[in-house]
């Protein structure tokens, strides 16, 4: 084991002399959320493995990665680190940092997202926000120039931290994004629609009187009336027409007869199949809503369970006997241990595993529709198969010079006819019921886009209203702080004006930006310390309410001014709202703080660094 700390809520404090390794912690901490970082110091490399336990709103999680490349996976544990020491392999869940393309497995960023009680957030490109791209906005380091407000990184673009700045401050991005996405997928299918639709039309014959599918069905059961009656006249021939016939035209007629049922046999198996897998399609939905229940009723039965949890019973429910005072986190009743932090991470496993179940059985429905869309092709090749062959039947014997042989070729003739006329009329039955299933889908798509358009405008009118609470709250927060800094920057002792802009990465005060560079990693914390501090007092605010600050003595920072900084933030999170979690390094602890329990591990030394037995 070579660090082996424990954090608390609030200010935590690693201190230490330069080169003791306190960066190379911190870059620990951010690789074990999810952060993808390669750049291991050489003590670091000598690591295997980094092992975080993580409390979040809804469970606590143990997390375990070993030391390798940006996109090492991570181990999940649905529990204590403690707990997760002693379990095997089939106990954690691998997990991938990104999305993977199938989009069926779950990624880390999913899990630690809906664990943090944290949306989705897809950005522009409809690619979505990752576990590092929200750590960049939480971990000031040592490498990025201090007048930037994200971690550096080669590949960056303004629609990603503009989609991160946004899920930060609780604008609804999502459902925005979603319903731009729905839209956009819905007029382009709205204009395949069309385009099939009027094709179809355009393919129809000159008016035949045939204008709907109830008219072609009549014909077609005229049609078929007729056939019977023939084929009656057929199979009678014998009956009608004096018998004349050679064994060599009974042996061929009975293998076209044989080839005629062999057809009629397939063609019924595949209408089978596909009235199995009809049926299967129902079962599919009926498990999805199964599960859909099933996942209400465990966040119902959560609430329940929570709410249940603070009742305290004086008497016994069953005998109304006097219950004795039990012992705290101990049940009222039956005075077993209740253990709330485990049974919160069961709820959320069992959460995490329906919705899985959830998402494979939809792509199964997928896959079950595609199938009977085939299907549905094959019948309709079968059905023109067996009828062709019964023309070819017919058609064979129509040559004779018997008055048998005569009435059998007049009787085929009038059958080929007829089944040629049927096949038209059933190829015109399918195009005018795709007309009507391609008008229903036109109107429904319609609708849908109606209601996206003015879905959007209440969405887009709620996001600018979020946006400016969020970011005026934002700057209160930042001139409070920035006035508490020394006399150092003259900008800073009482601006009318303090602001973040994601987009342009940048920290302004009064419409200005790039100071001195101390004061300019003061103003880069300060806005880091702003967005924490005002989800600590808005609970719309999506943010983790995590802060990892490794550059707070950067660019030559005096160490009065380093000294004062810490005491801002030990004031400011103490006056905080919400839990939160501020992790600082220091190489000028301000010594009234050595004794405040704020600190973490020993002072470092270069002679005792953080990482031991390395």
């Amino acid at each position: 084991m070579a660090y082996d700390e424990l954090f608390h809520r609030g200010i935590n404090i690693i201190r230490g002399e330069n080169g003791s390794g306190k960066s190379t912690i911190a870059d620990f901490i951010f690789y074990g959320l999810g952060g993808e970082f390669d750049r291991w110091k050489d003590a670091a490399r000598n690591c295997s493995a980094v092992r975080i336990e993580v409390e979040t709103e809804h469970s606590i999680l143990t997390l375990h990665r070993a030391v390798g490349s940006k996109q090492e996976p991570i181990l999940v544990y649905y529990g204590s680190l403690e707990e997760s020491l002693d379990k095997g392999i089939d106990d954690w869940q691998r997990v991938p940092i990104r999305r993977p393309p199938s989009g069926l497995d779950l990624s880390f960023t999913q899990i630690a997202f809906r664990a943090a009680g944290i949306p989705d957030a897809p950005n522009a490109a409809n690619s979505n926000i990752t576990m590092h791209q929200l750590l960049r906005l939480l971990y000031a380091d040592q490498q990025t120039p201090p007048g930037k407000l994200f971690r550096f990184e080669s590949f960056d673009t303004r629609e990603i931290r503009e989609t991160v700045g946004q899920l930060v401050i609780g604008v609804n991005g999502y459902d925005l994004y979603e319903s731009l996405i729905k839209l956009r997928e819905a007029k382009a299918d709205y204009a395949e629609k069309d385009r099939l639709y009027k094709a179809a039309i355009l393919s129809l014959p000159s008016p035949e009187g045939l204008t709907s599918v109830a008219i072609l069905d009549t014909r077609l059961g005229e049609l078929n009336t007729r056939k019977v009656r023939i084929a009656n006249e057929i199979r009678n021939v014998d009956s009608i027409i004096e018998e004349d016939q050679a064994k060599e035209f009974v042996a061929e007629r009975k293998v076209m007869r044989r080839r005629l049922q062999k057809l009629a046999g397939e063609l019924q198996g595949s209408e089978q199949r596909l009235s199995d897998l009809e049926g299967e399609q129902g079962e599919i939905n009926q498990f999805v809503e199964h599960l859909e229940q099933q996942l209400a009723a465990l966040g119902a039965a959560e609430n329940l369970s929570f709410r249940l949890g603070t009742i305290e019973f004086q008497y016994c429910p069953a005998c109304l006997k006097p219950l004795s005072d039990k012992q705290a986190q101990h049940c009222i009743v039956c005075d077993e241990i209740i253990d709330e932090d485990k049974a919160k991470s069961k709820y959320f496993e069992l959460k995490v595993d329906h919705e899985l179940q959830i998402r494979e059985s939809r792509q199964l429905l997928t896959m079950k529709a595609a199938e009977v869309e085939r299907l549905q092709s094959e019948v309709r090749t079968l059905r023109r198969a067996y009828s062709s062959t019964m023309a070819d039947f017919s058609s064979r014997y129509d040559v004779s010079n018997s008055p048998r042989e005569a009435y059998l070729a007049e009787r085929y003739k009038l059958l080929g006819g007829l089944e040629r006329e049927a096949e038209y009329m059933e190829e015109l039955r399918a195009t005018l019921q795709r007309i009507d299933e391609l008008s229903v889908q036109r109107s429904t798509l319609n609708d849908e886009i109606a209601l996206l358009e003015a879905k959007i405008k209440r969405l887009e009118a709620s996001y600018m209203a979020r946006v400016a609470k969020a970011m005026n709250l934002v700057g209160t927060i930042g001139k409070r702080i920035l006035t508490k800094d020394l006399k150092r920057q003259e900008a800073f002792e009482n601006p009318t004006a303090f602001s973040v802009n994601f987009g342009d990465d940048a920290m302004l005060v009064d419409g200005k930006m790039n100071f001195a560079e101390s004061s300019n990693v003061v103003l880069k914390n300060t806005a880091i310390l702003s967005l924490l501090l005002a989800a600590s007092y808005d609970a719309d605010f999506w943010h983790p309410k995590f802060l990892l600050m490794d550059n707070i003595e950067d660019k030559g920072m005096e160490e009065k001014r380093s000294h004062n900084y810490q005491r801002i933030l030990i004031e400011e999170s103490k006056n905080a709202k919400f839990p939160h979690q501020i992790i600082f390094t220091t190489s000028m602890l301000d010594p009234t703080l050595e004794p405040s329990g704020l600190t973490v591990g020993p002072h470092y030394t270069r002679q005792m660094k953080t990482l031991a037995n390395v």
